[in-house]
């Protein structure tokens, strides 16, 4: 969110750097503008008005021609008020729809072929080409497509015998790398309400992506809702930062947007496994607070000897939230290509000025500040299976477990 005065004053500036945002409209800039100078003006004509009926009242007493003055002048600022209120609503109301701007550093671009490479880990047993996943599990059983589809229609997933002993095992050793990077796992609610999703920024913006049930309630995108939302309309101790969470849950999608492609395979359904980790921090600590988490994820991918590689998205390419991404990658040999596996975001203070989450940083003046927010995946795990399914498939049909899996699994291979 912004500062209103703020947006006016600096005009210029805001909309040059909301525009290198692709989900940016200028139209919607455009009528706040308008709007809000029709609303200074008649906040101005508010007020004048006010001042003009406390100075009636001071005179008012045994006179009738001034109480009827008053009457006059009052029902006129009770309208004017009225008006300004819902001024204010929809100024509000178009504001939010605003995205967070890209810090200096990330590349101007409109979308992902402008995404800059920033590193690529090959590993030693890097495998050029395989089967395709969904190919491999079909053939050896370990997937039931049809019964899916049947349960709860197309872009569902039932994994069956070593596929789904896998998946739990790839949970399992989630919970406790993150637990050993000294985060604290939270079990949430994968239902929250309205205010949790406007607060961390899905509402309004992206209402068609999301699965609604009754009484606006949603069932979460992402762990992050939950998560970030835990310092709702908080003031922390400056001591008490960074704050770092995670959180294993399905998770819950349309992907509207992505109709017509990635629907072949386990790589973009409407339910979802992931390790999300938050943290909340102070401004002062952000570079650093962004960099271990980078650390954290890239440490986490090593364990499973699969080239990777980290990618800085073009602004064009950020999410609405996000002031900068990284994207880590992994190498999928049936599709020959690299997929995004985790998406690590800076947030800065944008979801902590919707939540009004703050923290004392200097207590003899009780001066406040808000918290800086940063999200990502560690890991995805359906998609963590499938590059493991097509990088660890053999030439007689076997698919050997990984190293970092093998003490969560009676067996080496299957």
């Amino acid at each position: 969110m912004f500062n209103l005065k703020e947006l006016i004053n600096n005009k210029d500036f805001y909309l040059k750097n909301l525009s290198k945002k692709s989900d940016f409209n200028k139209k919607d800039f455009n009528a706040f503008i308008k709007i809000y100078q029709k609303y200074a003006d008649n906040l101005i004509i508010e007020e004048q008005k006010r001042n003009k009926l406390n100075n009636l009242s001071k005179k008012i007493i045994g006179n009738f021609n001034l109480k009827n003055d008053a009457k006059i002048l009052s029902n006129e600022i009770k309208i004017i008020s009225d008006k300004n209120k819902l001024d204010l609503a929809k100024i509000k109301e178009l504001v939010s729809l605003f995205p967070n701007i890209p810090l200096n550093d990330v590349p101007i671009g409109n979308g992902e072929k402008e995404n800059i490479v920033l590193k690529t880990v090959e590993k030693n047993n890097h495998k050029k080409d395989s089967l395709f996943h969904l190919d491999i599990l079909k053939k050896k059983n370990l997937i039931l497509e049809k019964e899916a589809i049947s349960l709860s229609g197309r872009r569902h997933v039932i994994y069956q015998n070593e596929a789904a002993l896998m998946i739990f095992a790839l949970e399992r050793f989630m919970l406790d790398f993150n637990l050993q990077k000294k985060y604290t796992m939270i079990d949430c609610p994968v239902i929250v309400n309205e205010r949790m999703l406007y607060n961390t920024a899905q509402l309004p913006k992206f209402r068609d992506e999301l699965f609604e049930l009754t009484n606006k309630q949603f069932l979460i995108p992402t762990a992050e809702v939950s998560l970030t939302n835990l310092v709702y309309n908080k003031i922390l101790k400056k001591e008490q930062l960074p704050l770092k969470y995670f959180a294993l849950t399905n998770c819950f999608r349309k992907e509207a947007a992505s109709a017509g492609k990635d629907t072949k395979g386990i790589i973009r359904l409407h339910q979802f496994r992931k390790v999300e980790i938050v943290k909340i921090g102070l401004k002062d600590h952000s570079e650093n607070d962004f960099k271990e988490m980078i650390s954290l994820i890239e440490d986490l991918l090593d364990q499973f000897e699969i080239s990777y590689r980290l990618v800085n998205l073009c602004s064009g390419d950020l999410s609405f939230a996000s002031q900068k991404t990284i994207d880590f990658e992994i190498w999928f040999p049936g599709q020959k290509r690299y997929r995004e596996i985790s998406s690590l975001s800076f947030i800065g203070d944008f979801q902590a000025k919707r939540m009004n989450a703050r923290v004392l940083i200097d207590q003899e003046n009780r001066q406040k500040e808000f918290v800086y927010t940063y999200n990502g995946s560690a890991l995805a795990i359906d998609r963590l299976f499938a590059a493991i399914v097509e990088n660890y498939y053999q030439k007689d049909g076997s698919i050997i477990v990984p190293k970092a899996l093998k003490k969560y699994l009676d067996f080496e291979k299957f």
